[in-house]
């Protein structure tokens, strides 16, 4: 009896652990702590280790609005490097203004949140910050 119990107890961490374990895909959400910026990333699981997908970034105060959509170019490109951390490069910009940024996602699965941050920080102002909290 014990030992049946300990099986379905390791076979139900395991499923659990396996629906949780790197589901990127969906709209995750950050807000500044002023509420004038507001920042999204839209991701896709293109196969278990690469992601894709497209960033929002609204400044309020500033009166700048960069978003694409998927149905546009993708922005985000990610893979995985181990368990739960993503790395790759996020296309900031239009026209001649485009920038390449590496960055960092952490995905936290228990608590359903993702760390993103940019890899190094830039000198000059940027739209996206340099690291957020984002949920789904």
């Amino acid at each position: 009896m014990v030992k049946k119990l300990l099986l379905i107890a390791v076979l139900l961490f395991v499923f659990i652990t396996s629906t949780q374990a790197q589901d990127l895909s969906g709209k995750w959400r950050w807000n500044s702590n002023n509420g004038q910026v507001v920042y999204s990333l839209t991701l896709n699981h293109i196969s278990k280790d690469r992601v894709t997908g497209v960033h929002c970034i609204q400044n309020f105060k500033r009166k700048i609005i960069e978003c694409f959509t998927p149905e546009e170019e993708y922005t985000v490109t990610l893979v995985k490097i181990t368990e739960n951390i993503f790395k790759g490069s996020l296309l900031s910009g239009t026209g001649k203004e485009r920038e390449m940024r590496d960055i960092q996602i952490q995905y936290l699965p228990l608590e359903d949140r993702i760390i993103f941050s940019l890899t190094t920080v830039p000198e000059e102002p940027f739209l996206i910050p340099v690291e957020a909290i984002l949920q789904r």
